[in-house]
């Protein structure tokens, strides 16, 4: 079996004072407008029952075309506890495969402390359900943030 090193050069390390301040939004960079969200032509309205599960941040952020959404302070804090920001890895062997001139990294989401990149989202939809007062229910992730944070 081959073990794998990463040679120093090859891992950046983040210092967490470096994390952004506030979320990328694509569609503020699209060429053209994006389409609004229809309803079907016949059943159920599904932009109201939208309406009805969504999160009010969370909708607002999915409408927006601000091409910077602030992340609250708390939110950033919750990311720091998660472990973020992990590091990038260079993917030399992809760039020799590709045969391109551009330096590739990735990211391991999977030594998040609950093993996942949705923690990403889920930190972020407990803080704005909290501050909606709304219950939040994130599917299997309720389980592995409560090993990971003791919550």
């Amino acid at each position: 079996m081959q073990k794998a090193l990463v040679k120093a050069r090859d891992q950046i390390i983040l210092n967490p004072e470096d994390l952004p301040g506030s979320w990328y939004n694509v569609l503020a960079d699209l060429p053209g407008e994006f389409p609004k969200p229809k309803d079907p032509e016949e059943g159920p309205s599904r932009l109201e029952f939208l309406s009805k599960v969504l999160l009010k941040h969370c909708l607002q952020q999915e409408i927006s075309t601000e091409r910077w959404i602030p992340i609250p302070n708390p939110i950033q804090d919750l990311y720091r506890q998660a472990g973020r920001p992990r590091p990038l890895y260079r993917a030399r062997r992809l760039e020799r495969f590709l045969g391109t001139p551009a330096k590739l990294y990735y990211k391991r989401e999977d030594l998040s402390p609950t093993g996942s990149h949705k923690v990403n989202t889920a930190l972020a939809q407990a803080y704005y359900a909290a501050e909606e007062r709304q219950e939040l229910v994130s599917g299997g992730l309720r389980l592995p943030m409560r090993r990971a944070f003791k919550v």
